[in-house]
């Protein structure tokens, strides 16, 4: 029989948060989960904390809403117990709804064990130091801020549209994850890396350390961050969508 105690609806999210943050570390291997279970908006995150008798936490589900998916939620997860870690999903999701996910790759098992999962990819996470940055100037390099504080930057072709975007798909108080998009013809010029220069000096600027997440057979991207000055931390993420069973 599973001894813990499950935080109840009532409990105040900032609590739960300072509970799931004791099963984390401040490195690149965290940085997402943190993220969104700790500093992504409280009103759109629901928290499920698990603890021994005690009051220790033993696991932790975060369920999101995100600009990443307008259907299917984000769920993050942490667990030192394996039980623990299961029965949180378990409570944390609705049985056949769709969700996205990001854990850690050692998850899995408990992870298949409660869900359906599809679409599992494994992804390297870089990091750029400041010391180690080697940027691009491009004139033709276009940066704005969206009205939810992330940062983007486009290069234009003559028609107007984007042949090149990079941004962040969040910014926490630590780290900022950069994404980019090159449009199939104009790839191979290096667009993509004048891009995620101008996005990365800005995350430095601010204090932040730029983080990018790439799949493992991806060389093309593993060699436009390299180039400008990322590093293989060795931490890996598993993502995908799944559905809990009933």
């Amino acid at each position: 029989m599973l001894n813990y105690r499950p935080f109840r609806m009532a409990d105040d999210i900032a609590a739960q948060r300072a509970l799931a943050a004791q099963l984390l570390t401040t490195g690149p291997a965290d940085a997402v989960t943190w993220y969104f279970a700790l500093e992504h908006d409280a009103r759109r995150t629901r928290l499920h904390v698990h603890r021994n008798p005690t009051g220790r936490p033993l696991a932790f589900v975060a369920v999101c809403q995100t600009g990443l998916d307008l259907f299917r939620p984000l769920v993050v997860m942490r667990g030192d117990d394996s039980t623990a870690l299961r029965q949180a999903l378990r409570d944390a999701l609705s049985p056949r709804r769709q969700y996205l996910f990001n854990a850690q790759p050692s998850a899995r098992s408990d992870l298949a064990a409660v869900c359906e999962l599809q679409g599992e990819s494994v992804h390297a996470i870089y990091a750029l130091n400041a010391a180690n940055f080697k940027p691009v100037i491009n004139i033709l390099v276009q940066t704005s801020t969206t009205p939810e504080g992330l940062l983007r930057a486009t290069i234009r072709g003559r028609d107007g549209s984007n042949v090149a975007e990079a941004g962040t798909t969040w910014i926490s108080s630590r780290y900022a994850e950069v994404f980019v998009q090159v449009v199939e013809g104009a790839r191979g010029r290096g667009l993509g890396k004048s891009v995620v220069s101008a996005v990365s000096a800005r995350l430095l600027e601010m204090g932040r350390t730029p983080l990018y997440i790439v799949g493992l057979n991806n060389a093309p991207s593993i060699g436009l961050a390299k180039r400008l000055g990322y590093h293989d931390t060795g931490a890996f993420e598993l993502s995908g969508a799944l559905s809990r069973r009933e």
